[in-house]
């Protein structure tokens, strides 16, 4: 299903007046569930009403994680989803500068949205109630929220927009209507065919990029907005950079020991969320190498990177090795989560993927 028949259905459920009280809409990082959750609210604007921004409106909540001893922060909160729609959790810790935090919905801002939401709509039929990362409600604000489920109140719609639907129970998933943007991929998008006609980028560029990218549409966003490669990079700059310089430290590891150490404590400063995409993108870039060894027209994550030769790097890895470079990786991915010292985690990780790969 494509996000245009996801509207359709919703706009018929909307028309008939059958939408439900709860609509948990989730999916991967970028597949545009707060978009979809935008356009849902539309549907209750009249024609003469509705506006380009017409965000923020006093019909329209929101909730959002946040750290325990922060306010709300409606407007910076609103300013930075226009801005950027796919973002994730981790874009969102980098704007209030809580990136070394853990974030979550408290019971504090439901009591305060029940308030609000008992008052009469203001311009629309409804109040609409936007949870954003619901899977990071705390356990009272969850338990207060099932009740809500359990005896709606009129007039009140609650949107859910989750990347993770494992988080939820049970009885809270029999309560809410689902709308699974997993399965949505989109490759050919406008933008990138009126570039090629005009030929000003290389079709194996484009190629590459829309393989990357997959479903989330946070990396295409930033780049048909730019329409330049130069001035958005798919992967976070550090990332790449980082896992080049790891690559080259552990080929020829013996002299380069003390090196490595260094680098261990620089990766060390970072925060708990940043570790966990840089395993992730390393263990993702193994992956995508060995699938490279069977099918020379997959994408080349590095094809712009004049310091890597990508080609060789291929050449290291096969099967076996990906299989257990996937459980070291997992392994400390675990360690991050169980607050495990990260230096001796990323050191021994480094040690064992010398042995394995060279």
């Amino acid at each position: 299903m494509t996000h245009l028949k996801i509207e359709k259905l919703l706009y018929k459920s909307f028309k008939y007046n059958i939408l439900p009280t709860g609509i948990l809409i989730f999916g991967s990082e970028g597949c545009g569930h707060f978009k979809l959750g935008v356009k849902l609210i539309k549907f209750f604007f009249k024609k003469d009403i509705l506006k380009q921004n017409f965000l923020p409106h006093p019909d329209i909540l929101f909730m959002y994680p946040l750290p325990k001893e922060k306010n709300k922060i409606d407007e910076i909160f609103i300013k930075f989803l226009v801005k950027k729609p796919y973002a994730s959790l981790f874009n969102w810790k980098k704007e209030i500068n809580s990136e070394n935090i853990d974030l979550k919905i408290s019971l504090f801002q439901v009591e305060y949205i029940l308030k609000i939401i008992n008052i009469k709509p203001y311009e629309l039929s409804h109040k609409i109630v936007i949870i954003w990362m619901s899977e990071y409600l705390n356990i009272s604000a969850n338990k207060k929220l099932l009740k809500i489920l359990y005896s709606p109140i009129k007039n009140v719609i609650f949107v859910f927009i989750s990347e993770n639907e494992n988080f939820f129970i049970n009885n809270f998933k029999s309560l809410v209507y689902r709308i699974n943007l997993n399965t949505i991929y989109n490759y050919n998008i406008k933008p990138i065919e009126i570039q090629l006609k005009k030929n000003l980028i290389r079709k194996l560029i484009v190629i590459n990029i829309l393989k990357i990218c997959d479903t989330n549409k946070s990396y295409k966003y930033y780049y048909y907005k730019y329409y330049n490669i130069e001035h958005y990079d798919l992967f976070d700059k550090s990332l790449k950079k980082n896992f080049i310089v790891w690559m080259r430290l552990l080929f020829g590891l013996k002299n380069k020991i003390d090196l490595l150490f260094k680098w261990c404590s620089n990766i060390n400063l970072w925060s708990r969320d940043k570790k966990k995409m840089f395993l992730l993108f390393s263990l993702e870039i193994f992956r995508i190498a060995h699938r490279y060894n069977y099918d020379k027209n997959y994408m080349n994550p590095f094809w712009y990177a004049k310091n890597f030769n990508w080609k060789n790097f291929c050449k290291y890895i096969n099967t076996k090795k990906v299989s257990f470079i996937n459980k070291l990786i997992t392994e400390v991915i675990e360690g991050i989560e169980n607050f495990l010292i990260f230096w001796f985690s990323i050191l021994d990780l480094s040690f064992n993927l010398n042995k394995i790969l060279y």
